[in-house]
Parts: C-alpha cells; sequence; structure tokens
C-alpha cells in the first residue's frame, strides 16, 4: 500500500484503497497518474480481471477513471492509452468501465465521455440516476401535494425518523430480504457480503429506519461516497405501510441528515426493474420527492 500515491483530494469510495482490496479477493490492477511537483495522483483508475473481461470495478457502483479538473489532455489521452495496454497485457479482450453519475463531477464525467468515444469506446448503456441537490430548505417544500399529504399522514400517525446509530445488520438485512423478496427484487449484493461490508466500513455505511411505535415501516443502508455525497443504496418499506408511504419520511430524514453534515447531494439511484429495464413507477416516485437525473454511462472497448 505504501506504493500507492495519495489522490489529490477526497475522492469517491469506491475507488479507494481499501473498498478495491475486497472487491473480488483483491486482485486488482491500478494505474495512477503522479504529478512530480507534489507526489500526489491527479488520475486513477482500477480494473478487475473476470475471465476475459477487463473491469471497473468489480462489485461496486461504479469505478471508472477519477481525475482533477485541471489534468491537461494530452495527460489523460496518455491515461487512456496506458489503461488500454494494461487491460490487454492482463489478457483481457474487453474493457469495460462503469462511470459515475455525472452530477458527481459534472465537468469531468462530461470530458471523460467525450475522451473515451474518442479513444473508440463504445457507450453501451446510459442510465439516469436521481438526486435531490440540498438546500436550506425545507424537503417538504419541494414535494407535490400528494406527496407532501404522506408525510404529513406519517407524522400524524406518529411515525418517527432516524438515524439507526447501533443497529442490528442482521436484522436490517432481513427485513430488507423479505421486503424486496416479496415485490420480487433480488439484492444486488449478498447478505454476508453486505455485512460484512458494514463491519468493515462503518463511517461510511450509515443506516436510517421509519418506525411505527416499535415496528419497522421502511429501513436504508446508505453509503457516503465522498464527504459531501450520500448514496441511498438499500432502501425497503414495508408492504402494510404502502398507502402511507413511509419512504417519503425517510427521504425527508436523509435530506435533514444531508444538511446537518454539509452533504451537497443526495443519490438516490437508478430506477430500474427486476430485469434491468426503466420502471415508470418508480422514475415518477423520485420526480415527486423533487429529483433531478443525471446520466450514468457505461462503456466498452474491444481489445
Amino acid at each position: 500500500m505504501s506504493a500507492i500515491p495519495r489522490f489529490y483530494k477526497p475522492g469517491f469510495f469506491f475507488n479507494e484503497y481499501a473498498h478495491l482490496q475486497q472487491q473480488q479477493n483483491g486482485k486488482f490492477v491500478l494505474l495512477s497518474a503522479l504529478n512530480q511537483e507534489t507526489q500526489q495522483a491527479e488520475a486513477r483508475c482500477a480494473f478487475f480481471i473476470r475471465s476475459d473481461e477487463a473491469c471497473s470495478p468489480a462489485t461496486a457502483p461504479f469505478g471508472s477513471i477519477e481525475f482533477s479538473e485541471t489534468l491537461p489532455d494530452r495527460i489523460l489521452d496518455k491515461f487512456l492509452f496506458e489503461l488500454t495496454a494494461a487491460a490487454r497485457n492482463e489478457g483481457a479482450k474487453k474493457l469495460r468501465i462503469v462511470g459515475y453519475p455525472h452530477c458527481y463531477a459534472q465537468q469531468q464525467a462530461e470530458h471523460l465521455t467525450e475522451r473515451l468515444l474518442a479513444h473508440k469506446f463504445d457507450q453501451r448503456s446510459v442510465h439516469p440516476t436521481y438526486y435531490i441537490p440540498i438546500s436550506d430548505q425545507l424537503f417538504i417544500d419541494q414535494l407535490v401535494p400528494a406527496e407532501r399529504r404522506r408525510l404529513q399522514q406519517c407524522r400524524r400517525a406518529g411515525f418517527q425518523v432516524n438515524q439507526w446509530t447501533s443497529p442490528d445488520i442482521t436484522k436490517i438485512i432481513q427485513f430488507i430480504e423479505e421486503t424486496r423478496r416479496q415485490k420480487g427484487y433480488p439484492l444486488s449484493v449478498s447478505s454476508s457480503r453486505l455485512a460484512a461490508l458494514w463491519q468493515q466500513f462503518p463511517n461510511q455505511f450509515v443506516a436510517f429506519a421509519v418506525t411505527d411505535e416499535f415496528r419497522l415501516a421502511a429501513v436504508t443502508l446508505t453509503v457516503r461516497v465522498r464527504h459531501d455525497i450520500l448514496y441511498n443504496f438499500l432502501p425497503a418499506s414495508h408492504p402494510d405501510y404502502q398507502t402511507l408511504s413511509p419512504m417519503v419520511m425517510l427521504t425527508d430524514g436523509l435530506f435533514t441528515y444531508c444538511q446537518q453534515q454539509a452533504i451537497r447531494l443526495l443519490d438516490l439511484g437508478v430506477s430500474l426493474d427486476a430485469n434491468k429495464q426503466p420502471k415508470p413507477s418508480l422514475i415518477r416516485f423520485k420526480r415527486n420527492l423533487g429529483a433531478l437525473e443525471s446520466p450514468k454511462s457505461t462503456f466498452e472497448k474491444m481489445l
């Protein structure tokens, strides 16, 4: 680890060494563009070999190339050339890069898309992520009237939303698994891996719950992707409370937490069904919460 240069600023959690280490048994290739004056990396990308494919990432919402706003084009182009060569040297026949949502780093994401296309990468998929910019206003003020009424109904019913400071992770996972199973949505990550991530990264994973007295109405696991970005990773609500929609109250709690923690962006994730196709009802719900859209792309290049 001592040979890995420090990134020039606090970066995305999924690209940090500790997270890379626990993906696919920690066997990865990491490329960095080192600033000789500062001895800090101003570009970085890790990929994993899976069969004959080089993937960035192996098991994370995204990987891709993270780089500074001031990185010269000639350095970025050189980096992409070296990245492709490194994947080919590892025996890969294809290089696959899953990008971060543009709203995370708008300037870099747009520029990277342009350069990847120039380097003959194909843009295989674009799915919008839905995010809420955090402001000083009250969350309820940006809701459509129907969701505002649901939030007020939850409050009148005495529901509470709180950060779950000392949770039973097994209980959380069981709740998420059961409610998702009833709706036909399998977990995107195994329960054992989820528990291991929770134990290993207590500062990045934060749980929240909506309770009806002592009964769970909704829970979520969030990830602090960066100091100023919170990702709503695994939300789930109990079917018995569908008419009240406690997920609105849960999002209100996340919004307030972001305000308190100086987080600028709440990522609600993509809105896909079990077949990885856009789900209109979920898209409509997130828009009703005041969420905006931001593209999240996957690129591939045959080697």
